[in-house]
């Protein structure tokens, strides 16, 4: 059975669009032109465009193009590489650097067939989970400008969520395609390592990157995926055929939702609606029951903390080297900076214990899934934050308690190498959108957009419009 939506126009998602097209109702340059009036029209409030791509994207849309999803407009975040365009990973320190060849991730968008119209904004290196930067200023949330569309994919998430385009690109290092996802009502899929274009060597436990999409409709993320996973013989799994239908089997499930540093319970608003998902689940015949951590929660908030400081610090010495770039704390924002100071402190023997505890806890969290096909938590702990509550200009020390216990049910995934997903199942207390998170095992994305699948017909998100929209009515 294919899932079938009752949209207000046809160019509500990807699918809709495709039809249109093959229909001959509209054409890519439509479809491009009125992405790019939607994108001026909503950019002003929003600020989600770090830099715009408009005319080359019109030129795109004139060409013959191929592909499953030839001819939809999209954005690319200001993260992976477009031959001559900036790539300045939200960084002032990077704003001259423009890119001298696609990456390999770009190049699968434009063999789908997709044109991007802008670079969307993310914070400072990408290592945030809000999307404010002084290079681009604070891009803020479709459904309350006073809060945050998360980060680091928030900029391409705010333009979804406003229906500037149907779906856009996204990246996850520690979270960031679900947390972008989570605060703007999206659907956000995080693919197994070692699954796309580009990583077809990625094997190590600290491979953690990988690139997606946040879309508001499980069939565009299935689309996307389908369309942009690695063919290659050297890839982790074999390709995935397009997933179109809910999940015909009953699931064993694990429901988490403590907070893993502190040992204390989300807030009233997530835990409402991580327990009514919860009943759906049951209702829908799968079975669920309470999950527990297969390590400790502190020591792994600890290690966690070792190798997010320690990495950082090392990481951007290698991006300065490849890009031929020097980047020094003074030409950074003042919570990067003072991350790098953190990282200092991490020596080569501290970093190596971290990681080494982080070998073990991935071990037990993958031996689990003999136990259980799906590992269920919120994405994060309270509903969205506000504007500057992990602001740049305050110190990465005085925030990083807070920011692990609100977005700390995310990484574990990136270290195991395990597929996982962001279903935008309720609103808290204030309205705001509640992302609740379903991960499995190694190549396991099938079943994670069936089971999407599934919850969709059941919940029906994508009949909820922010209050700033652009699409059409």
């Amino acid at each position: 059975m294919t899932t079938t939506l009752m949209t207000d126009g046809w160019t509500s998602d990807i699918t809709d669009m495709r039809k249109a097209l093959d229909a001959g109702r509209t054409t890519p340059a439509a479809l491009v032109d009125r992405a790019i009036e939607r994108a001026e029209a909503a950019n002003s409030r929003l600020n989600f465009i770090a830099w715009p791509a408009f005319e080359r994207a019109r030129d795109q849309a004139q060409e013959p193009r191929s592909g499953p999803l030839a001819g939809i407009p999209t954005m690319i975040k200001d993260m992976i590489a477009e031959k001559g365009l900036p790539s300045s990973y939200g960084a002032v320190a990077l704003r001259h650097h423009v890119a001298s060849e696609d990456a390999a991730y770009t190049r699968a968008i434009a063999r789908a067939g997709l044109i991007s119209i802008a670079r969307s904004s993310m914070p400072e290196l990408g290592l945030n989970v809000v999307t404010e930067s002084p290079l681009v200023g604070i891009t803020r949330n479709p459904w309350s400008l006073d809060h945050a569309p998360g980060g680091s994919s928030g900029g391409g998430s705010a333009a979804v969520a406003a229906g500037v385009v149907p779906v856009a690109h996204a990246s996850d290092g520690l979270g960031s395609i679900r947390h972008g996802a989570a605060p703007c009502g999206l659907v956000g899929l995080k693919p197994s390592r070692g699954r796309n274009s580009g990583d077809e060597a990625m094997r190590a436990m600290t491979d953690l990157g990988v690139n997606g999409c946040v879309s508001r409709t499980v069939r565009d993320t299935a689309a996307w995926l389908e369309a942009t996973q690695s063919r290659d013989h050297g890839a982790a799994f074999a390709p995935l055929p397009l997933v179109t239908a809910p999940i015909d089997r009953a699931l064993r499930i694990r429901a988490y939702s403590t907070v893993m540093r502190t040992g204390e319970a989300p807030d009233t608003g997530v835990q409402r609606v991580f327990w009514r998902a919860v009943d759906i689940l049951g209702k829908l015949g799968h079975r669920v029951g309470d999950g527990e951590l297969p390590f400790n929660g502190r020591d792994a908030t600890r290690a966690l903390n070792d190798f997010i400081e320690g990495n950082f610090v090392r990481q951007v010495g290698a991006l300065s080297n490849l890009i031929g770039i020097p980047i020094v704390p003074e030409d950074l924002e003042y919570r990067s900076a003072t991350l790098i100071a953190a990282g200092r402190q991490i020596d080569d023997e501290r970093f190596a214990a971290a990681l080494r505890r982080m070998e073990a806890m991935v071990a037990a969290y993958l031996d689990r899934f003999s136990e259980f096909d799906i590992w269920m938590t919120p994405t994060f702990s309270t509903e969205v934050v506000r504007v500057g509550v992990f602001g740049p200009e305050i110190a990465w020390l005085d925030q990083r308690d807070h920011l692990v216990d609100y977005a700390g049910y995310c990484w574990i995934d990136n270290f195991a190498g395990t597929p996982s997903i962001s279903l935008p199942m309720g609103f808290s207390d204030n309205g705001l959108p509640v992302g609740i998170q379903f991960a499995t095992r190694p190549g396991g994305e099938a079943v994670l957009l069936a089971l999407a699948y599934q919850l969709e017909a059941a919940v029906e998100w994508w009949r909820h419009k922010p209050p700033i929209w652009a699409g059409d009515d």
